[in-house]
């Protein structure tokens, strides 16, 4: 993790008042989130644009900062370039037990998506994460609670490793009673703090590609 520097909480604070998470945001590229969070003063700034099988490009934005050890807080806004659609969400991500370089250690992230027109729909996220020598595996459980619909839960599998200045990964993940999606991706840092990353996948429910390209800024 990062440093942080001067006045990085005021920062956040700015982008909050016009800013909310999307969805159950996960570190980029993956969609399949880890049970770490950012170092206590640390935070970090995603950008990236991605489309999905309906073949609509939607931009997204989500910083992310720990206000105190073992909590991290993020916000984030996406909108749908074809449509003008916008979502808007916070959450909260708390790291239950300690990160284990050769173990496991479980997280969780309680949040709440908001669209204009259609109102707030809290979500919880049960996360699993176990290191080892071979990779780092990611376990996701989440139970969505949609506004005027019925509740459901979605799930999600991910496994990336290491290999000289690139991670990639491989993840699978969908909603219950549906086709999942596969995806890969890959992360490697340009600059310092500065990450480039994307991903390539199929959604087998919709049986059609999807993709998605961006930046992390780490602080």
């Amino acid at each position: 993790m990062k440093k942080s520097i001067p006045n990085p909480l005021a920062a956040l604070t700015a982008l909050t008042l016009c800013l909310w998470v999307a969805q159950a945001q996960a570190g980029r590229p993956l969609a399949v989130d880890d049970a770490n969070v950012n170092e206590k003063g640390a935070g970090q700034v995603e950008v990236w644009v991605s489309r999905d099988s309906d073949k609509v490009d939607t931009w997204n934005v989500a910083p992310a900062f720990a206000p105190i050890e073992g909590v991290e807080i993020g916000v984030s806004y996406a909108k749908a370039r074809r449509q003008g659609h916008a979502e808007q969400a916070i959450q909260a991500k708390w790291r239950i037990t300690p990160s284990q370089e050769n173990g496991c250690n479980v997280a969780s992230t309680l949040g709440s998506v908001h669209e204009k027109s259609v109102g707030s729909s809290p979500f919880l996220v049960g996360i699993l994460t176990c290191n080892s020598a071979l990779g780092s595996v990611h376990v996701n459980l989440t139970r969505h609670n949609p506004k005027d619909e019925k509740s459901f839960n979605s799930w999600g599998v991910a496994f990336e490793r290491e290999v000289g200045v690139v991670t990639p990964h491989v993840e699978i993940f969908g909603d219950e009673g549906g086709k999942p999606t596969l995806q890969f991706g890959a992360k490697t840092e340009i600059a310092e703090g500065l990450q480039l990353d994307g991903t390539v996948g199929r959604d087998r429910q919709n049986k059609a590609n999807v993709f998605s390209l961006g930046f992390k800024y780490s602080f």
